[in-house]
């Protein structure tokens, strides 16, 4: 992570914080609630806040995609194609589903 986003966590989430802090995602404070290509450029410069989000940035498979939604090649058409394809599927609920431990496996009683 940067080491200047680093300190800023630290002193805005000290691990004896005795209150809840919001940390947005998209650490570029113009855009936190806009849906732009913001986010993917703020963990190419290593500005993520999760580490899952930064290794989209650093893994080879997908950097290349993180390059170019950064370059805002598209992003508003791959967005939305994106968020048409979530909306299509069938999600289980209550009993009909499980939250898996692992994502590569199924639960087992």
């Amino acid at each position: 992570m940067d080491p200047l986003v680093a300190s800023k966590m630290r002193g805005r989430c000290p691990q004896s914080a005795t209150v809840e802090n919001t940390v947005y995602l998209d650490q570029n404070p113009r855009s936190s609630y806009t849906i732009d290509n913001s986010f993917y450029k703020q963990i190419l410069w290593h500005r993520g806040i999760l580490q899952i989000d930064q290794d989209l940035a650093l893994d080879s498979l997908t950097n290349a995609t993180v390059t170019m939604l950064a370059n805002d090649y598209d992003f508003s058409t791959k967005f939305g194609q994106a968020m048409v394809k979530l909306g299509s599927l069938q999600v289980l609920t209550g009993t009909q589903g499980q939250i898996r431990t692992s994502c590569r496996a199924v639960n087992y009683p």
